[in-house]
């Protein structure tokens, strides 16, 4: 079945006269007369109920409507796609990042999309929580690779897990409970915590309120931390004792110790996040990049 018969056929089921359809797409109202009476002899049906008043979609009709309409879009979507990769596409693409959650693959995924296309122009910004789900709303980037705290609370995009996480207790080599593997929370109801600043990583603030306060007590504050590393420079500084994602380990020291958190609530996802409707045509092709490099890893 030729794509140029789907073409034909959605634009008379969305305007339901022969004459302006025809005109629409540049044919004499014969021809396209012809073309659907192929279509419906092709597929065996009748798509629409014509009389001398009316052109009406039939029930079968409207089902290969939306058939129809997603066939063309995946098959434009396609087209596009090699027609930007064949051309070597030229444009930019901005992607907000949190440092430790994307070190491991991040580099690696940034090499191969600057190979595959490389006169796109990429600008990469680390920020913290909040100010990349800030970047997200105004439009100052394009994709985020970010935390799942508070996702549920934005529409209008959509995202994808890339691994799931915890939370742990970090504590000083020299705490008392440094030797431990694993830790109750309340157990640390009298310590000093070193919080994520709630203006800056509103989810995972509450997220660590929620948690003390399920285990019986209200964090005493030592101080607020606008970023995880500064987080642990004061755990090191013996200031307090901090609740962290565990993949921010990869900027500890060795006077570090990152312990489990006994009981559940701790458990998160890494995600990557983008707008439903984006206009930048290189999201797409970041996106699909992404996903070999995921399919890559997995059968490696």
């Amino acid at each position: 079945m030729e794509i140029q018969l789907l073409r034909e056929f959605t634009c008379l089921a969305e305007h339901l006269n022969f004459s302006t359809a025809a005109k629409q797409l540049f044919i004499a109202q014969p021809v396209l007369s012809r073309h659907i009476a192929d279509l419906e002899y092709a597929l065996g049906v009748q798509l629409f109920a014509r009389n001398k008043q009316s052109v009406q979609l039939t029930p079968i009709g409207a089902v290969v409507l939306a058939e129809a309409k997603t066939i063309l879009a995946h098959y434009d979507e396609g087209i596009k796609k090699i027609q930007l990769a064949i051309a070597g596409f030229a444009g930019q693409l901005k992607i907000g990042f949190l440092g430790a959650p994307v070190k491991n693959f991040f580099p690696e995924l940034i090499s191969r999309f600057r190979s595959t296309y490389p006169n796109v122009d990429l600008h990469l910004n680390q920020l913290n929580l909040g100010s990349l789900t800030h970047a997200l709303k105004r439009g100052d980037i394009d994709i985020g690779f970010t935390l799942s705290f508070d996702l549920s609370k934005l529409t209008g995009y959509c995202w994808q897990t890339l691994y799931s996480e915890s939370l742990a207790v970090v504590l000083r080599h020299d705490h008392p409970a440094a030797s431990q593997h694993k830790i109750s929370l309340a157990a640390l109801s009298q310590e000093n915590f070193i919080l994520l600043s709630p203006e800056e990583s509103p989810g995972l603030h509450n997220q660590i309120i929620d948690l003390c306060t399920a285990n019986g007590f209200f964090p005493k504050l030592a101080k607020l931390s606008a970023f995880p590393e500064n987080a642990l420079l004061m755990v090191e500084s013996a200031i307090g004792v901090a609740i962290l994602p565990r993949h921010i380990q990869v900027y500890a020291s060795p006077e570090l110790r990152f312990l489990d958190i006994d009981g559940g609530g701790t458990g998160f996802d890494v995600v990557v996040i983008w707008g439903e409707v984006h206009a930048n045509p290189a999201v797409p092709l970041f996106l699909k990049e992404l996903e070999n490099l995921q399919i890559e890893n997995r059968n490696g």
